[in-house]
């Protein structure tokens, strides 16, 4: 389901050098970059504690506490960045869909996975990574049709993703 973490993490380091951050955001970016996600979070919180570029601070912070797998963390702060200005973007509801999978939040999941799949900026690799997940999201929520509808779909799409086969095998027996 997380496969795509390191494209997501990409495409958001991406957008955060690309805005013209201040140089915690950029300290923060790289550290992102390495890795070093409670020292990225450190740096962030600098420009959160002085009110400054609050958008990419806090999904920054989003950003790293997701990768810390703590995704209550991760929601709040990407609430927050939605809150004080931050484009809801495809990657971002991709990122707040993930974190509410692993939350068993699947109402929620289904719902920012719907929008993300409605923006402008969705990459082919976003898209399918997320269209993927609705299966899952469907065959947690015991939704057997959908879940079967989305996963023929998903096989018309793309046809040389072996994860669906062992998806389709599950729902054959629903």
């Amino acid at each position: 389901m997380l496969k795509g973490k390191k494209i997501v993490l990409g495409m958001i380091v991406f957008v955060l050098l690309l805005t013209g951050c201040t140089n915690n955001i950029e300290d923060g970016v790289l550290l992102l970059e390495e890795a070093k996600y409670e020292e990225a979070i450190e740096v962030f919180d600098k420009d959160i504690e002085r009110g400054k570029k609050l958008d990419e601070a806090y999904r920054g912070v989003g950003l790293a506490y997701f990768e810390l797998e703590e995704y209550d963390k991760a929601v709040d702060a990407l609430k927050k960045a939605l809150k004080n200005g931050a484009e809801e973007t495809a990657t971002i509801c991709g990122v707040l869909g993930a974190c509410y999978m692993k939350q068993e939040q699947y109402d929620d999941a289904l719902n920012v996975y719907k929008k993300a799949l409605k923006k402008e900026d969705i990459t082919d690799k976003l898209k399918q990574e997320i269209e993927y997940n609705l299966i899952a999201v469907y065959e947690y929520t015991y939704d057997w049709e959908a879940a079967k509808k989305q996963a023929e779909k998903y096989v018309e799409k793309y046809p040389d993703d072996a994860r669906i086969d062992k998806e389709a095998e599950f729902l054959e027996t629903r």
